[in-house]
C-alpha cells in the first residue's frame, strides 16, 4: 500500500487563479468564480484579481446563493481535451465539474485505448466526465446518479462531447441499491469508480450516510468485478475519513493488487489546496 499525492495544474480552460481566507478563485473557461473552500486558510496571495470575479457564491442566512455580475451567462461550456461539460448556477456551489479529477480522466482513457471493450460503472457519477472520458476511449459505461436533473446534464455532456445517443446507459438510482441489483443480474465490470457524498438521499428517499453505508457498498466489489478487473477508485470530500482509511477498506475486500491512496490537489503558483481524498486498486 503506498501513499501517493496527486497534484492537478489545470488545462487551457482551468485554473487556480488564488486562494485563501476560506475562498478559491478558479477561472472556468472565460468566467472567474469565487467560491468558498474551508481548506484554504492562508492569507491570499493576489488579493485585485478577486476584484475580477464574475460570480462569487455566498453563504445567506435565508439559503445558499450566487451573486452573479450583469451580463454573466447563467449556464455556459468549458472543454477539456475532446470533452464539453455544460456549467451552470444551480443554487449550490457546485457548477458541474470536479477539476481536480483530471488526472483520473487521463487514466481512464489511457486504460480504454490500452484495454478493448473494458466495461465501467461510475457509481454517483454526478455530471458525467469520469463516464464520458473513459466512453471516448471506447469503454462501455454504466453512470448512476440519484437526480434525474444531473442525469439530463450528462446525456447532454456526451452528445456534446461527440458521442452517440447508447454510448452510456444512465441510470437515476440509489447508488446501492442498484449495485445490489447488479449482482443480482451477475453483471460484472473491470473498472469500477466511487464518488460517495458525505450525506444524500436517493430518488426514492433512501439516506445515504457515508459512515454507515460505504463499508457496505465497498463489501460487494468483489461481485461487481470481472476476473479481469483493471481499476477501482473511491473518492473522498468532506466526509471526515483519510484517505488510510479508504485504502484500508479497499484492501479489506480486495487483498490481491496494488492498492495507492493520497490527498487531490490543486496547484496554485507557489501552494497547492488540498480538495479531496481517494483510494485506488489496481490489478497487479
Amino acid at each position: 500500500m503506498k501513499k501517493i499525492d496527486v497534484t492537478v495544474e489545470g488545462w487551457q480552460e482551468y485554473k487556480l487563479l488564488d486562494s485563501g481566507e476560506g475562498r478559491r478563485l478558479e477561472l472556468f473557461g472565460r468566467l472567474v468564480l469565487d467560491r468558498p473552500d474551508p481548506q484554504a486558510l492562508w492569507q491570499k496571495s493576489h488579493p485585485e484579481k478577486w476584484q475580477k470575479a464574475d460570480a462569487q457564491f455566498i453563504w445567506a442566512d435565508k439559503g445558499d446563493r450566487w451573486s452573479v455580475t450583469k451580463g454573466t451567462p447563467e449556464e455556459w461550456v468549458v472543454s477539456w481535451q475532446d470533452m464539453k461539460l455544460n456549467l451552470s448556477f444551480k443554487g449550490f456551489k457546485h457548477i458541474g465539474i470536479f477539476p481536480e479529477h483530471s488526472k483520473q480522466w487521463e487514466q481512464f482513457q489511457s486504460l480504454g485505448k490500452k484495454h478493448a471493450g473494458l466495461r465501467m460503472l461510475n457509481l454517483f457519477g454526478y455530471t458525467g466526465a469520469a463516464s464520458i472520458a473513459a466512453a471516448q476511449a471506447g469503454m462501455i459505461v454504466t453512470h448512476v446518479d440519484a437526480s434525474k436533473q444531473t442525469i439530463e446534464t450528462v446525456k447532454e455532456n456526451a452528445k456534446q462531447s461527440g458521442l452517440s445517443n447508447d454510448a452510456l446507459r444512465t441510470v437515476v438510482e440509489d447508488a446501492l441499491r442498484y449495485a445490489k441489483r447488479l449482482v443480482q443480474r451477475e453483471e460484472q465490470f473491470e473498472v469500477i469508480v466511487m464518488d460517495p457524498p458525505a450525506f444524500g438521499r436517493g430518488p426514492k428517499g433512501e439516506v445515504w450516510k457515508i459512515e454507515e453505508k460505504l463499508q457496505e457498498l465497498t463489501s460487494i466489489l468483489p461481485q461487481l468485478l470481472s476476473k479481469d478487473a483493471k481499476l477501482v477508485i473511491l473518492n473522498g470530500y468532506s466526509s471526515g475519513f483519510s484517505s488510510q482509511t479508504f485504502a484500508e477498506l479497499l484492501k479489506d475486500v480486495l487483498p490481491h493488487g496494488s492498492i495507492s491512496h493520497g490527498e487531490i490537489a490543486i496547484a496554485q503558483e507557489e501552494r497547492q489546496l488540498v480538495t479531496g481524498i481517494y483510494a485506488s486498486w489496481q490489478d497487479q
